[in-house]
């Protein structure tokens, strides 16, 4: 190589050389901008995720065209598992437990079904659409009506939310303010106006959907048409029963399951052979009543331990043909087998309602509870013996009822001295009465035992013939105490007002499953839901 030649490829290496390391600069300033830019979206990312804020303006679901945020999903959410939590605990007592989702690892780490592989958070998610869907159909329809928010929704939603903030000042210490009290309860995205917006959309379906119940109209004609036509499931039965049950049969007293059940058998005939011995020595509702104390003494120890009053609609299967037969009379007795004796069944009356229903007011003077366990006596006897002083407790009960009797005394005396009027009776209402019903008022009163029937002693007052408006009486009942009555009048016939609850449940019903069906989609705002983080 010539030394020209040398000389001109030394200073293209050097040039070479330095372009590379200005690649090499330029690579790594790329790669340190795309670092802190990574960085930069990362923070954005999370802080747009747990940005409460933005919770509560990402469409997170939209039904029947109406958008529900992330926030406000959270709310029907939590308003499923609330509800749903109360459903099977009512149903299944401490057993419920084992059956519900950990309240300490977030729903969505936690299988549902096995076989399918759903989630907690994924099922009350489907519920919690399906809720919304619901509401969104009464909603549309409340549009399409021309149906708006009345005063009276908006004026409930005001005290709603005094009232929820009056609690969370009963609170103070475990919540800041009244948006973190909202969000403990309704989702942890919640706030007063969010809450006010949610508020809004449901209770003006709740009010809409009374409305359309309400909006019906039926005829004089039409109820007693309607009655005429299911008397036999709205006409009140007066009867009374007991149940003569079989000898306990062990199973594993048998060699075998034929055996067995042919021993089950055997004994329910001879309960039934012991229940049709019962009905022929009845001749009289006192022979019932004592056949029945004869049997068990304890349960059956008051005479109205076996009566019963109900519509023909709410009859068992098994004796309610026989005693909506025609041409029942009172007195007639029969038995009836069933899965684990038999019954003896004794035939009071049927009512046909005709009679018209009552309203009164009263003021409550509740006699204190005395518990029987705080009586029986150890003391002095050897271990596990015990007795029931009855004198003491007797005593504790006369005291408890003489302390009613005397308030009930003061006030009675009061209300005679403002002239015995309703004004004077709701006065005395809040200082004096134990009932907490709104002035002490009850209206659409009956005799039958489904639809506001009153204790035996005031409801035989209430219903004398003689009775007027303006009469009164201090009444005493072996449930409660003392009862100053205040009766307000007749309203209308029992017969005509079952008639049209059932005309408009059928017609309402109707209404409801000719709704429209919204459609549901989700959008990516559900990753912004507590169903989605699990939390």
């Amino acid at each position: 190589m010539s030394g020209t030649e040398s000389r001109k490829t030394g200073p293209g290496r050097r040039e070479a050389r330095a372009i590379q390391e200005q690649q090499e600069k330029r690579k790594l300033r790329r790669t340190a901008i795309i670092i802190v830019i990574v960085v930069v979206l990362l923070f954005l990312g999370a802080l747009f995720v747990n940005s409460k804020l933005i919770r509560r303006v990402v469409t997170a679901v939209t039904v029947g065209g109406i958008k529900f945020t992330a926030a406000e999903f959270d709310y029907f959410y939590q308003n499923t598992v609330y509800e749903y939590s109360g459903m099977m605990n009512e149903q299944l007592g401490d057993y419920a437990a084992e059956l519900l989702p950990s309240n300490d690892r977030p729903h969505s780490s936690q299988i549902k079904d096995e076989e399918t592989g759903e989630t907690w958070s994924a099922f009350f998610g489907r519920l919690a659409i399906e809720k919304i869907a619901e509401m969104v159909s009464y909603h549309n329809d409340a549009i399409n009506n021309g149906y708006t928010m009345t005063e009276e929704t908006r004026n409930s939603i005001d005290e709603e939310i005094e009232n929820l903030k009056l609690t969370a000042d009963m609170y103070s210490a475990q919540f800041k303010d009244f948006d973190a009290f909202l969000q403990e309860f309704y989702g942890a995205s919640m706030n007063e106006k969010s809450f006010r917006k949610i508020a809004e959309f449901v209770d003006t379906v709740e009010a809409y959907k009374v409305f359309m119940r309400d909006s019906f109209n039926y005829s004089h004609d039409d109820l007693v048409g309607y009655y005429a036509e299911n008397k036999d499931s709205l006409d009140t039965f007066s009867y009374r029963y007991f149940t003569v049950y079989i000898d306990t049969i062990d199973e594993t007293d048998f060699d075998s399951t034929d055996e067995y059940e042919a021993a089950k058998e055997a004994a329910l005939a001879d309960a039934f052979g012991r229940a049709q011995e019962i009905v022929a020595g009845i001749g009289s509702e006192e022979d019932f009543i004592e056949a029945a104390r004869g049997y068990d003494p304890e349960l059956y120890e008051k005479d109205d331990s076996t009566l019963h009053d109900y519509q023909g609609e709410w009859l068992g299967s098994i004796y309610g043909p026989w005693l909506r037969e025609a041409g029942r009379v009172g007195g007639d007795v029969s038995a009836f087998e069933m899965s684990n004796g038999a019954y003896v069944v004794y035939f009071v009356s049927r009512d046909n309602n005709e009679y018209k229903m009552v309203e009164m007011r009263q003021l409550l003077f509740m006699r204190d509870e005395v518990e029987e366990n705080d009586f029986f006596v150890t003391e002095d006897l050897d271990p596990g013996d015990y007795y029931f002083d009855e004198d003491a407790y007797d005593q504790a009960v006369s005291e408890a009822d003489g302390i009613a009797r005397s308030r009930a005394d003061e006030a009675l005396e009061l209300f005679r001295g403002g002239g015995s009027t309703e004004a004077k009776l709701i006065e005395l209402m809040e200082e004096h009465s134990d009932d907490y019903t709104e002035g002490g008022f009850y209206s659409e009163i009956t005799t039958n035992a489904a639809q506001n029937k009153m204790v035996r002693e005031i409801e035989e007052w209430l219903f004398d013939p003689v009775r007027k408006v303006g009469d009164y009486e201090l009444i005493r009942t072996e449930d409660y105490g003392y009862h100053l009555v205040y009766f307000m009048g007749w309203g209308e016939r029992y017969c005509d007002f079952v008639a049209d609850e059932r005309m408009r449940d059928r017609d309402y019903g109707a209404w409801m499953e000719n709704l429209s069906e919204p459609t549901s989609s989700e959008h990516w705002g559900m990753i912004l839901t507590q169903r989605r983080r699990g939390s």
